[in-house]
């Protein structure tokens, strides 16, 4: 039986990965920390360390080799060294903003870096690192350390992500909330990725190594959604609906509490955050399912549907602590203030020029009688 590392594996995309490498018949162990566990993994063995420190790196792993390691967690260059020739297939997980957003869709594995002087201010420090450590696995299985491979995430949502953005949604049902303010009329579209299907791009790269070895690859859905679109499914999910409201940037700045979301803004583009500029960043799976024959495995809505119930059941602490949410996420005074002024101008807002209704442009047979 082929032998498996997986380090992380209590959040977000951790507890599919484990299972995809049970259903590729390997005997899994787990490197955590151990603050969180979970039962559809404790079954499992479990190495508690530091995935950051190197010398209780060096110590948590000393004496063993695994036939492929995922490593969704930690310092990836510094286990990648110390698992230097103690490993076969190393699979990186990295995330899809460091990826510069470029003119049209969908963004694409060969699209450059964003510039980290522009990048999302809430990656400011991280994303150098994050494409050096990139760079670095490439560099790995060019020397033939081992073979490796880098999937990319976009948000990954699921039971046990340590920022469920499904809360914006589900909080303001609880709480009673009617109309939500969007921007650009909500109309942008992101990459998300159901957990399992994540997983299962990271189960055929290790099912596949003489392809997936010194690729990058892009995690997403097949079926993707518009902002309002998919507060539109997580507020179904609850038996809700919301008035929605578009509000332009221009009035107020994106990344501003009196809209929901707001904070979702620390992943955009600096640059477009402060030019009050938003742009698709549709994530592209097309390689994967050209390359290695990706398809969904958990259709979006449904999985959608299951992660609210979850949510429901385990709500999310809101701390503000280690990138959680915090209340100042639901500013609903501000909200309120914003949407009352707006009614107010939209009210005495005069019309403007006429309907206009174009004919089509080809010539067509004359009406029977």
């Amino acid at each position: 039986m082929k032998t498996a590392l997986l380090i992380g594996g209590t959040a977000a995309t951790g507890v599919a990965i484990a299972a995809e490498l049970r259903r590729l018949g390997m005997e899994v162990t787990i490197y955590h920390r151990g603050h969180h566990e979970v039962d559809e993994i404790a079954d499992l063995e479990h190495i508690h360390g530091d995935p950051h420190d190197a010398q209780q790196i060096r110590r948590d792993l000393a004496g063993r080799s695994w036939d492929v390691t995922v490593a969704t967690y930690g310092r990836i260059r510094l286990l990648a060294d110390e698992l230097k020739g103690r490993t076969g297939h190393f699979v990186s997980i990295s995330g899809t903003p460091v990826v510069s957003l470029q003119a049209g869709v969908p963004m694409a594995e060969s699209h450059p870096y964003q510039d980290p002087r522009s990048g999302p201010a809430g990656m400011r420090g991280l994303m150098p690192r994050i494409v050096e450590t990139e760079l670095a696995l490439l560099q790995a299985h060019q020397r033939k350390d081992f073979r490796a491979t880098v999937v990319r995430y976009p948000y990954v949502y699921g039971p046990h992500s340590v920022v469920p953005m499904e809360w914006h949604v589900m909080r303001r049902v609880l709480d009673g909330r009617r109309r939500w303010t969007v921007q650009a009329g909500g109309q942008t579209l992101t990459g998300r990725c159901a957990a399992p299907n994540a997983a299962h791009l990271v189960g055929l790269a290790l099912g596949q190594p003489e392809v997936s070895g010194g690729e990058v690859f892009h995690a997403a859905d097949s079926r993707q959604y518009t902002q309002r679109e998919w507060i539109t499914l997580v507020a179904a999910a609850m038996g809700h609906s919301f008035e929605f409201v578009d509000i332009p940037a221009s009035v107020c700045a994106l990344g501003r509490s009196a809209v929901p979301m707001a904070g979702e803004f620390s992943w955009v583009p600096s640059i477009d955050v402060e030019q009050g500029l938003q742009r698709h960043a549709l994530v592209s799976n097309e390689k994967a399912k050209r390359l290695l024959g990706y398809e969904d495995v958990v259709d979006p809505p449904q999985w959608i549907e299951r992660t609210v119930r979850y949510w429901q059941d385990h709500p999310p602490v809101l701390d503000g602590q280690a990138g959680r949410f915090s209340m100042a996420e639901f500013d609903y005074e501000a909200e309120d203030q914003l949407l009352a002024w707006w009614d107010t101008v939209a009210r005495d807002a005069p019309a403007f020029g006429v309907p206009l209704l174009r004919s089509h442009p080809y010539a067509h047979p004359p009406a029977r009688k």
